[in-house]
C-alpha cells in the first residue's frame, strides 16, 4: 500500500469521528508528508526518512510543537498498523526519534521563603496601580 492511500484512509476515518481542529492539524501534516513520501510503499519507509521529515517540518519550532508533530505522525502509523496491516512496523518507534521529539521537562521553581505582602505597586508611564487587600486601586 502506498503512503498516500494509507493517509487517505486515516483522514477519512478522522473526518467521520474527530473534531474540526484535529482534522485540520492532521490534514496539514499529512499533506506535507504525502508531498515527500506519498508515492512510497508504506512498508518501505525507514526511521531515517521519518526523522528527516520531522526535522524538516519542525526546524526552529518550540519543543511542544515538535512533540505534537511527532505525536500526529505516530498516530497515523499506529492507526495504519491497527486497521490496515498488523504486520506493519511503526517507524516512529525508534528510540532516537522518541528521544529527539519528546517534550522538555519544565524546570520546577524552588520557593526559598514565603512572605506576606500587604501592598504591591505597579508603575507605568503616568499611572500607578496598587494592589492591596485583594482589590485594585488606580491613581496618578
Amino acid at each position: 500500500m502506498r503512503v498516500s492511500q494509507a493517509v487517505a484512509f486515516w483522514l477519512n476515518y478522522h473526518r467521520a469521528n474527530s473534531s474540526k481542529n484535529t482534522i485540520r492539524a492532521y490534514e496539514e501534516l499529512s499533506a506535507r508528508f504525502c508531498q515527500e513520501n506519498g508515492e512510497n510503499d508504506l512498508k518501505e519507509l525507514t526511521s531515517d526518512e521519518v526523522l528527516d521529515f520531522l526535522n524538516g517540518i519542525t526546524e526552529g519550532k518550540k519543543p511542544q510543537t515538535r512533540k505534537t508533530r511527532f505525536s500526529h505522525l505516530t498516530s497515523f502509523f499506529n492507526f495504519t498498523k491497527n486497521n490496515v496491516d498488523q504486520s506493519f512496523q511503526n517507524p516512529c518507534d525508534s528510540p532516537i526519534i522518541k528521544k529527539m521529539f519528546r517534550a522538555r521537562a519544565l524546570a520546577a521553581w524552588d520557593i526559598l521563603e514565603k512572605e506576606i505582602v500587604d501592598e504591591i505597586i505597579f508603575k507605568t508611564d503616568n499611572q500607578e496601580t496598587v494592589l492591596c487587600s485583594n482589590s485594585w486601586h488606580v491613581g496618578e
